[in-house]
């Protein structure tokens, strides 16, 4: 697609993104945090993506933690991070003159990513149903608790109901100990990239066929399938239910975090070859002559009764080390062992530097931003970030007057009627 100044099918200058993997391609947003990042996966790769949100802001710009730990409306590191490279339109869908403008929005989209509760755009007359006569290939994506139907269809839920009822938090934590959340917005994450995923393959379909479809993920689904080899898969497959071991594996003895002088590794023995050569280790750095016992030789199995025992010989090692210093020697002795890097050690690791990873970013208020950057490369279409997240209702009159027609006045009058 050529840019330059000439016009583009949605009614708007074509823009260097245009260039890019999703470019001409357009997304309506109306997402919360289920449903951010898939917009974020989509508008990186250059779809023009809408976030369009309630006048006087999403909710989701009010999640912790801000910059200078103040709340502000612009600055969420959260709402900063997952609404990267999307304008920002401001709607009452409540309200008639509101839906109109969505309706004439989507008339011109190809996908629409939305994590409302069941029914209620129906209700609002703006459902697939109701979209579809005017857009027949559009994309309507709903990203909910327990999708559209069954039972639990209209329940409130969040991220942590989705682990513990999709069977991860239960796998997670100590034996001895109640289950644990996982760490950071999992489930969401997981539905968020496989909303992105389905989404692209029914617009392929869309372009192939000319037809359009409603694609229904549920976050309980997702968190379910995702952990199914160390959840509901071992039920399914040998009536076991899987038992939590901490950060330690069964078919893996010993295994689990250790402490260094100044740090945490990981530490895995897979195979007989292995606990021979972290024996050895241990024996010449500490003089433990208890380790060298034939009874933990051979398979895992052998060891999974001594494992509190077989931990506090390797706690005697590490705490003889650095963490990277023990990192390297393991290497060195071909022992499966990594750094448990906290957050500024990700921030400073050098591999990362190495391939750019994070990336700046300018936010005309927040300032200078360091952000994690592409989780994937594309050797001929570029990810990157084309604009810092919106302000509240920064593209209104770009999108609603420039593209879709809306006079000044008009717009003037929908702002001071709250529409906008």
């Amino acid at each position: 697609m050529s840019t330059g100044g000439e016009a583009f099918p949605h009614g708007r200058p074509a823009l260097e993104e245009d260039r890019m993997a999703l470019g001409g391609r357009r997304v309506l947003e109306l997402a919360d945090e289920k449903g951010a990042y898939c917009g974020k996966l989509l508008a990186d790769m250059g779809a023009d993506v809408i976030k369009i949100e309630r006048p006087g802001g999403d909710a989701t710009r009010w999640i912790p933690p801000f910059i200078g730990d103040e709340p502000d409306l612009d600055g969420s590191l959260a709402f900063l991070y997952a609404n990267t490279s999307k304008r920002g339109v401001t709607l009452d869908l409540e309200r008639p003159e509101g839906q109109a403008l969505f309706r004439a929005l989507a008339r011109t989209a190809d996908l629409v990513v939305e994590t409302l509760p069941p029914g209620t755009l129906d209700d609002l007359g703006l459902g697939y149903a109701n979209l579809r006569p005017e857009n027949p290939g559009l994309v309507l994506t709903s990203i909910t608790g327990f999708g559209q139907t069954g039972p639990r269809r209209s329940f409130a839920s969040s991220d942590l109901v989705a682990s513990a009822l999709g069977g991860s938090m239960f796998v997670t934590g100590e034996e001895e100990d109640p289950p644990v959340r996982l760490a950071g917005s999992q489930a969401y994450l997981a539905a968020s990239t496989t909303a992105a995923a389905s989404s692209m393959i029914a617009l392929y379909h869309s372009t192939a066929s000319g037809a359009g479809q409603h694609v229904d993920i549920s976050v309980q689904e997702v968190a379910a399938s995702v952990s199914h080899i160390c959840g509901v898969g071992k039920w399914l497959d040998d009536g076991i239910i899987p038992r939590r071991c901490g950060s330690g594996l069964v078919a893996s003895t010993p295994s689990g975090t250790y402490a260094c002088r100044d740090g945490m590794v990981y530490l895995m023995v897979n195979r007989p070859l292995h606990w021979q050569a972290l024996a050895e280790w241990i024996h010449e750095a500490t003089g433990n002559e208890e380790v060298l016992d034939p009874m933990f030789e051979g398979p895992s199995s052998n060891r999974l009764a001594h494992r509190e025992l077989l931990d506090v010989f390797i706690g005697d090692l590490t705490a003889q080390f650095g963490a990277e210093d023990f990192y390297h020697e393991a290497q060195r002795r071909h022992l499966a062992v990594t750094p448990v890097n906290t957050a500024t050690a990700v921030a400073r690791d050098p591999h990362l530097a190495a391939r750019g990873y994070f990336v700046a970013v300018e936010h005309p208020t927040a300032g200078p931003l360091k952000q994690p950057g592409a989780p994937f490369r594309h050797s001929e279409t570029p990810w990157r970030i084309t604009r810092p997240a919106p302000g509240v209702g920064q593209h209104n009159e770009e999108i609603f007057c420039d593209e879709l027609g809306i006079s000044a006045e008009a717009l003037h009058a929908y702002r001071e009627a709250g529409v906008v």
